[in-house]
């Protein structure tokens, strides 16, 4: 999920509006066990160029405390994640990616040579596979 975050920091780093995200939750994730289940959010928290990023615990409980009473809140909690939260953040999504300028270069070709992958590319094609169709 971190990676996620870090994602959509980047993207309103890119139009200029990270702050909106400030100690705002920009993630969930669930965890769970044959006994408990532990739901998390995920923020940030941006000082200056410095952006840490954190999970917070919401809620944990235990499917067999209260002879089971509480077996629905994960449905239900995921449930107003679709319905109450994600159409908010959505659309927030959205907007940010409408800001992005139009002549924006977002070629790979400078990732992958930082990274050496067409080196190791090459390096397969040198070992007798296959090359890929021009």
């Amino acid at each position: 999920m971190t990676l996620a975050v870090r994602a959509t920091v980047e993207l309103f780093r890119l139009v200029g509006r990270e702050m909106e995200l400030y100690r705002k939750i920009l993630a969930f994730s669930i965890l769970h066990d044959h006994r408990s289940v532990r739901i998390y959010g995920y923020y940030l928290v941006i000082d200056g160029k410095d952006t840490k990023y954190y999970r917070h615990l919401v809620h944990t409980f235990d499917f067999t405390a209260l002879d089971g009473r509480e077996k629905w809140i994960v449905y239900k909690f995921t449930k107003n994640v679709y319905n109450v939260w994600m159409p908010s953040y959505f659309k927030r999504l959205c907007s940010a990616i409408d800001q992005i300028l139009p002549d924006l270069d977002f070629s790979v070709a400078q990732l992958s040579q930082s990274f050496g992958l067409s080196q190791v590319l090459e390096r397969h094609y040198l070992l007798g596979l296959s090359q890929p169709d021009s």
